[in-house]
C-alpha cells in the first residue's frame, strides 16, 4: 500500500486530468458494454418479431425487462434502428476513448517532464564528493528510461486498471442478469487467472530490478570507453574493451531473456486457462440453449462477455508487472531525489570579496580516507600571487577545493577579507573564486561560447581580450571559422594545452578577484607559460593568484611560495629565500 501511495503522489496537480480520463473511460466501458445487449435483443426480438415468432426464455430478470422494454421504445423493434443504436454507441464510444487518451496522456506527459526536471535539478545541487560513489551511465539510466518506465504507467496502466475493475463488476452483474448459472461456468477459472497473475507480479518485480541494473551497467561500460577512446586507441585496447562490453552485453542479454521466459510463461498458461474457460461456457450454453433454459441471443451476449473479460483478466499480470517495473524504477530514481542537497541556509553571508585569504588551523579528511590536511595555517594578502609546490597527494588540490567550498572543513578556520567562509553563500563564494583544472572541461559548442560561458554579459572584446591574456587567441584565428569553430564534445577536437588556455580564459572573463591555476599550466610549453604568466602580471595587485605547479619556472615569479609535504605546510616564502635553505624546494632548484 506504500508502495502505491508513492507513486500515486507523482499525480499531485494532475488528478483533474486523471480524474476525466477515468471517467472517460468509464463511459467508454459502458458503452463498449452495451454492445452485445444490443446484439443479443436484435438476435432474440428484433429478429424474431419480424419473422413472426418469439423467444421462450426460461431465465429471466427485472434489469432484462428493463432493457428489453428501453430497446422496444428506442428501436421499435426495427432492423435498421437496431443497427444505427449499435453504431451509435460505438461512436460514443470511440469519443470517450479520445478524451481518456488524451488526458491521461497529458497527465503522464507532465509528471514525467517534472521528475526529469526535479533529477536535473538534484543533479545540479547535489555534493561534489556525492559523484565519488555513482555511475555515470546509471544516473543516465535513471534519469531516461526509468523515468519512461513510470510515465508509461500513469499513462496507460493506471486508467486501465480502473477500466478492468469496472468492466469486470459490470460484465458479473450483466452475466447473473442473464444466466446466473452460466456466469458461474464461465467464471471459474477466472481466481486461478488472478492467482498466477498475482504469483508473476512477485516474480517478475525482482528480475526486472536484476535487468534495469544491468542495462545501467552495461551503459556504463558504453559511456567509459566513448569518453577514454584516445586512452583505448592509444593502448591498443580495442579488444579488451569489445570483450569488456560483450560480457556486460551478454549478462544484460541473459537477465532480459530470462525476463522474456517469465512474460512467454505467463502468457502461454494465462491463454490456456482462458480458452478453457471459452470452451466450458460455449460447451454448457449450447447444451441450456437447446434445452431452452437460455436463448440464442443470450449465448451469443455470454461468449462475447467472456471474450471482454479475457483480455483484461490476463492484462491484469501485465498491469501488475508493470507496476513492479514502475516500484523499481521510482526507488532508484529516488535515490537520486533522496540525495542529499549542497545548498545554504537562509541569510547566508554575500560580503564583498577583494581576496585576502586566512587558513587557521585547518585540518580535513574525505570520508573513509586518512587526513589529507593537517593543521594548516596561513595568510595571504589580497592581490598577492602565490605559488603552492609539493609532492602528489600533499593536500595541494585538496586545499583549493576547500577554498571554492567544493568540500566543507569541520576543524579549523577559513576566511575571506576576514569572513568565515563556512558562512557564505555558496554560489557566490564560487563566483568569487576562479578554479582552472588541470583537465578542463569543454563544451560541444563554439570557442565563443565556451569562453563567454563564465561571464553572461560578455561581448565579443571581453572574448577576444581573454583569450589573449590565455595566449590561444592567435591559435583561434588559424581555425577555418575561428571564434565560431565548434570544439566537439569535451574539446576533442583541441590540443591538452588549447583545452588549458581556453580554461584560463574562461575564467580570466569572469573576472574572480581569486583565481586558483591547480596545475593547469602542465600541458603548455615553457614558453607559453612564460606568456600567460606574463598577461597574469598585468593583473597584480588586482587579483589573488594561486597557482599549483610543480614547474620551478613556474613558480619562482610568484610573491611567495608555498610548500606542503605529507598535509602540511613544510615552508612559506619567496623563490630567493627558498632557494638559500634546505628542504623540498631547493633539492627541485638544485
Amino acid at each position: 500500500m506504500n508502495k502505491v501511495k508513492n507513486l500515486l503522489r507523482y499525480t499531485r496537480g494532475y488528478q483533474k486530468l486523471y480524474l476525466g480520463a477515468c471517467v472517460a473511460v468509464l463511459f467508454a466501458t459502458l458503452f463498449a458494454l452495451v454492445s452485445p445487449m444490443i446484439i443479443r435483443y436484435t438476435i432474440d426480438f428484433v429478429l424474431p418479431s419480424l419473422m413472426g415468432s418469439a423467444v421462450e426464455v426460461n431465465e429471466a430478470s427485472g434489469v432484462d425487462r428493463w432493457f428489453t422494454t428501453f430497446m422496444d421504445g428506442l428501436t421499435g423493434r426495427g432492423l435498421w434502428l437496431a443497427g444505427l443504436t449499435f453504431l451509435g454507441f460505438t461512436a460514443l464510444r470511440g469519443v470517450a476513448l479520445y478524451f481518456k487518451g488524451k488526458w491521461s496522456a497529458e497527465a503522464s506527459e507532465g509528471i514525467a517532464q517534472g521528475i526529469r526536471d526535479n533529477l536535473f535539478t538534484k543533479l545540479q545541487t547535489a555534493p561534489y564528493g556525492w559523484y565519488g560513489d555513482q555511475e555515470t551511465g546509471d544516473l543516465i539510466q535513471r534519469c531516461t528510461s526509468d523515468v519512461d518506465t513510470v510515465r508509461r504507467f500513469l499513462s496507460v496502466q493506471l486508467v486501465e486498471l480502473i477500466r478492468i475493475i469496472f468492466m469486470t463488476l459490470v460484465i458479473l452483474v450483466l452475466m447473473l442478469t442473464m444466466s446466473p448459472r452460466l456466469t458461474l461456468v464461465s467464471l471459474a477459472i477466472m481466481p486461478f487467472v488472478f492467482l498466477t497473475s498475482f504469483v508473476f507480479f512477485t516474480k517478475v518485480k525482482q528480475v526486472f530490478k536484476e535487468s534495469d541494473e544491468a542495462e545501467g551497467r552495461m551503459s556504463t561500460v558504453l559511456q567509459e570507453n566513448i569518453n577514454g577512446v584516445r586512452v583505448v586507441r592509444a593502448f591498443a585496447r580495442e579488444k579488451f574493451e569489445i570483450n569488456k562490453f560483450d560480457k556486460a552485453n551478454r549478462n544484460y542479454s541473459d537477465v532480459t531473456f530470462g525476463l522474456i521466459k517469465l512474460f512467454a510463461y505467463f502468457w502461454s498458461f494465462t491463454d490456456l486457462m482462458c480458452y478453457t474457460q471459452m470452451a466450458g461456457a460455449l460447451i454448457f450454453s449450447v447444451i441450456w440453449s437447446v434445452q431452452g433454459v437460455v436463448s440464442i441471443g443470450t449465448v451469443v451476449a455470454f461468449i462475447t462477455y467472456v471474450e471482454m473479460l479475457n483480455w483484461p483478466i490476463r492484462h491484469m499480470g501485465r498491469i501488475l508487472s508493470d507496476f513492479g517495473k514502475s516500484v523499481v524504477a521510482l526507488e532508484r530514481i529516488e535515490l537520486i531525489l533522496n540525495a542529499p542537497s549542497d545548498h545554504d541556509e537562509e541569510d547566508m553571508d554575500k560580503p564583498q570579496i577583494k581576496g585576502g585569504i586566512t587558513f587557521k588551523n585547518v585540518s580535513f579528511q574525505y570520508e573513509g580516507s586518512s587526513e589529507i590536511l593537517k593543521d594548516i595555517s596561513f595568510d595571504i594578502k589580497a592581490g598577492e600571487t602565490v605559488g603552492i609546490l609539493g609532492p602528489t597527494g600533499s593536500g595541494k588540490s585538496t586545499l583549493v577545493n576547500l577554498l571554492s567550498r567544493l568540500y566543507d572543513y569541520k576543524d579549523g578556520s577559513i576566511q575571506l577579507d576576514g569572513h568565515e567562509l563556512r558562512q557564505m553563500d555558496k554560489a557566490w563564494v564560487r563566483s568569487h573564486v576562479g578554479l582552472i583544472l588541470q583537465e578542463p572541461f569543454l563544451y560541444a559548442k563554439t570557442i565563443r561560447e565556451n569562453i563567454a560561458i563564465a561571464s553572461a554579459g560578455a561581448q565579443e572584446l571581453d572574448v577576444v581580450n581573454a583569450a589573449n591574456a590565455a595566449c590561444i587567441h592567435h591559435n583561434i584565428l588559424e581555425f577555418d571559422k575561428g571564434y565560431d569553430t565548434l570544439v566537439g564534445e569535451k574539446g576533442v577536437s583541441l590540443s591538452g594545452g588549447q583545452k588549458q588556455r581556453m580554461a584560463i580564459a574562461r575564467t580570466i572573463i569572469g573576472k574572480s578577484p581569486i583565481l586558483v591555476f591547480d596545475d593547469s599550466l602542465s600541458a603548455v610549453d615553457t614558453e607559453t607559460d612564460r606568456k600567460i604568466r606574463g598577461e597574469l602580471n598585468k593583473f597584480s595587485g588586482k587579483r589573488t593568484t594561486l597557482i599549483i605547479s610543480h614547474r620551478i619556472s613556474t613558480l619562482k615569479e610568484a610573491d611567495r611560495i608555498l610548500v606542503m609535504e605529507d598535509g602540511k605546510i613544510s615552508d612559506f616564502a619567496p623563490h630567493d629565500e627558498l632557494v638559500t635553505k634546505p628542504g623540498l624546494y631547493k633539492r627541485i632548484w638544485d
